[in-house]
């Protein structure tokens, strides 16, 4: 159904908004954090799922990285932290609820992505998907605010 032009398209499309929506003065920083917890993140969770079995891409054409993952999943995750951190709250009540909204929209995008033909997943990994994400997203935000809170001290 989709073509490989598709990982391109949303590297693109999640790119632009980052520019669009952080300031010059602050997107180094955000880059940074974005590069650390998105792209290389989700690098060694495309790995290791596809490793174990729970999660294959499909439809990488020429961008394929030794069949694992499409050279712009790694980029588009970069902006897409880039802007997770950027509006991270800061009160506790407020971050539960964008951590559970995030959750719900990185395990929506995968189950249309999984429904198009782009990747695969075992059945198992349907389930705990969300928890990984959970996880994920919670580890990335508490690592995130406790430097910000180091480096303003």
């Amino acid at each position: 159904m989709f073509e490989p032009s598709f990982y391109l398209i949303f590297a693109v499309v999640t790119g632009l908004a980052s520019l669009a929506i952080i300031p010059r003065s602050l997107y180094k920083k955000f880059f940074l954090y974005g590069l650390l917890f998105g792209g290389i993140g989700d690098t060694a969770f495309a790995s290791i799922s596809h490793l174990m079995g729970f999660l294959s891409y499909k439809n990488m054409g020429v961008t394929s990285i030794l069949g694992i993952f499409s050279f712009w999943t790694p980029i588009a995750w970069t902006f897409y932290f880039m802007i997770f951190f950027y509006f991270l709250p800061v009160r506790k009540f407020f971050l539960v609820s964008y951590l559970v909204i995030f959750v719900a929209l990185n395990y929506s995008v995968g189950t249309v992505m999984s429904q198009s033909g782009l990747y695969e997943t075992a059945k198992i990994y349907r389930y705990i998907q969300p928890l990984v994400y959970l996880a994920w997203l919670s580890i990335s935000a508490w690592v995130f605010k406790k430097e910000e809170y180091r480096v303003k001290q």
